[in-house]
């Protein structure tokens, strides 16, 4: 896990607070089925009780989220063409995400390959809870304004393998609100699994 204090400015981090309303949070979902046409179902579940909005649209098109993705592919040496769609999610009082990896054993089947890597930052500070912990390595990290981390979802001498190691979770938020990103890096370009 490498730690980023300053990886957004504050301005980032309101206009991707402010992309996520504009779009609409929704009940957050976690991977089901295999669809017919090869996708996941997206289904609810008691596990994850975030909500999330995904930066497509003008959030996609904005200059300042462009800069965002620029610098995450400088940061990662992977071609933004490789990155799902932002997203943006919200943790009001109660919420949280139960320990899971980012790794989904059906992106092995997708051209696009599985989620290799990703970089997960902070959009404002929280005032209780909220943390982010890697049990396997007790690592825990607070949230914080403009801060990001980056993981790696595969091992490194088998990227079709998930790394176990950073299995995470996202603990509940005992006062006020928590916005951060996730921004999944995936081993080939990701418009492939759209043709």
């Amino acid at each position: 896990v490498v730690m980023f204090e300053s990886f957004l400015t504050d301005d980032e981090c309101d206009r991707l607070i402010q992309h996520g309303h504009d779009a609409g949070f929704k009940p957050s979902t976690v991977a089901g089925d295999i669809l017919p046409d090869g996708t996941t179902e997206n289904v609810p579940s008691d596990v994850r009780t975030s909500e999330n909005a995904w930066c497509d649209g003008n959030c996609e098109k904005d200059p300042l989220v462009q800069n965002v993705l620029e610098r995450i592919g400088r940061v990662t040496g992977v071609p933004t063409v490789n990155y799902e769609l932002l997203e943006i999610l919200k943790y009001e009082v109660g919420q949280f995400y139960n320990t899971h990896g980012d790794f989904l054993v059906d992106d092995l089947e997708m051209p696009a390959g599985p989620r290799i890597l990703t970089l997960y930052f902070y959009l404002n500070d929280v005032e209780t809870g909220g943390v982010t912990k890697f049990n396997d390595l007790d690592v825990a990290v607070t949230p914080k304004k403009g801060k990001a981390i980056l993981w790696a979802s595969v091992l490194n001498d088998d990227p079709f393998e998930e790394e176990p190691k950073t299995r995470h979770e996202f603990q509940v938020v005992k006062q006020g609100v928590k916005y951060a990103v996730n921004a999944y890096i995936h081993q080939r370009d990701w418009d492939l699994n759209n043709c």
